[in-house]
């Protein structure tokens, strides 16, 4: 039976009215998690104010001594860059040796779990990770390049030593849209389950991964490639959406 009247339709201002919070108390949430408190709230303006946007040795320098003060987990040697965007850091945590490129986005969702990045991983420039929702790890070793996007409503695991290319896209969730007449940003939110890439895998620039998915060891994703299947090991795909085209020797 169809129970989609215009009444339980949703809205903007029926989902603005759900939250019984107060903007400040939603800001402080967004900013710093639900258990940081004002004078956290006060320190992260102030890092996001006046270090992140600093360049040079000096900035990264700043970056690794005071974002751990709002409860950021830094390693050892960990450059972060200019111009980054950190939501929640108390729920984040970056392994020795890795790098943060200019303009990444490091944003865990209040009701998310955590953001995890292994030693010696580099995400380049203007990459988004999306911790929306359970767990999005990065593995040790994994090379993510320039203007990807990393999302993960029900988790998102990369493997160890992974390549992914400019573009690139995990979605870890998207909208319905079966009700055309409902924004589709203002439809449910939709998700098959937890994202998994295993260890040595390569993703081709502007491929995209679909939420549910899960890929071996070992596989090789074409450039421009859709994939909506899971993948087993040491196989090569490519197509839109991808098929298996072959072994990795």
């Amino acid at each position: 039976m169809n129970t989609d009247t215009p009444h339980n339709r949703p809205t903007l201002k029926k989902l603005q009215a759900s939250n019984s919070d107060s903007a400040f108390a939603r800001y402080r949430a967004l900013a710093v998690g639900r258990q940081g408190t004002t004078a956290a709230l006060l320190l992260f303006e102030l890092i996001t104010t006046c270090i992140l946007p600093l360049p040079g040795g000096f900035g990264r320098w700043a970056r690794n001594l005071l974002l751990p003060l709002v409860g950021a987990g830094i390693g050892r040697n960990v450059r972060i860059g200019r111009d980054c965007t950190i939501r929640n850091p108390a729920a984040i945590a970056i392994g020795d040796g890795s790098v943060i490129d200019d303009r990444v986005c490091l944003d865990v969702k209040p009701d998310a779990e955590r953001l995890i990045i292994g030693s010696d991983v580099f995400i380049g420039q203007g990459t988004i990770c999306n911790c929306a929702g359970a767990t999005l790890e990065i593995g040790a070793g994994s090379r993510i390049a320039a203007a990807c996007r990393l999302g993960s409503k029900l988790g998102l695991r990369i493997g160890r030593n992974c390549r992914i290319g400019v573009e690139a896209c995990c979605s870890g969730a998207a909208h319905a849209y079966a009700d055309r007449s409902i924004p589709i940003a203002l439809q449910p939110v939709t998700c098959k389950g937890p994202t998994v890439i295993g260890d040595n895998v390569v993703i081709g620039d502007r491929a995209s991964i679909l939420d549910g998915v899960t890929i071996g060891d070992h596989v090789h994703i074409a450039a421009d490639s859709l994939v909506n299947s899971d993948i087993p090991e040491n196989t090569t795909v490519a197509g839109v959406p991808g098929r298996i085209r072959g072994r990795v020797q």
